[in-house]
């Protein structure tokens, strides 16, 4: 019985490893790459600018290590970009606005995995879309943390609720 279920479990991670199991279906363009990367990188810049305007706030080493990661992302985003032999944006998204830095960090996290979840089905690239992956649950976790001390839901709208009604319809 273990030999059986060792067989099939193990026949599909030799197909992927030989490559029988591409879609040909799959629409996915290197060509689309650069400008769905630089649409997430404008989220990490924005993200990045409001990180340091809440870092007096209630949980600076959660914005300090928030500040880290996205230092490192906007670094890994333009090195994608680049590999493209495109420009990296040095634009960042228009940032959100509340009554603190905190909150408006909160809200542009959660523009920022809207913008993350957009875009990660359409990336090319395995490489991109697991580091997008990463950024995504990195975002998340800095809004339950922020959400914890500021109240509200934990759970970032974007897992919730979708991409709000303005980006599903493009404007």
């Amino acid at each position: 019985m273990i030999a059986a279920s060792g067989a099939a479990i193990g026949a599909p991670l030799v197909l992927a490893a030989c490559g029988g199991t591409a879609d040909p279906d799959d629409d996915r363009s290197e060509d689309n790459d650069p400008d769905l990367l630089n649409a997430i990188l404008e989220q990490h810049l924005a993200v990045e600018d409001l990180t340091k305007a809440a870092g007096d706030g209630p949980l600076p080493d959660v914005t300090d290590e928030l500040a880290a990661q996205r230092k490192d992302s906007i670094s890994q985003l333009e090195s994608f970009i680049a590999d493209r032999d495109a420009e990296a944006t040095t634009a960042a998204a228009d940032a959100a606005e509340a009554e603190s830095a905190t909150e408006a960090l909160i809200l542009q996290l959660e523009d920022s995995i809207a913008a993350s979840l957009d875009s990660i089905g359409d990336l090319s690239s395995p490489t991109y879309r697991q580091a997008v992956h990463r950024f995504v649950t990195e975002d998340a976790a800095a809004v339950a943390a922020l959400r914890s001390e500021t109240g509200g839901e934990v759970a970032p709208d974007a897992f919730v609720f979708g991409a709000p009604a303005s980006e599903e319809e493009g404007e």
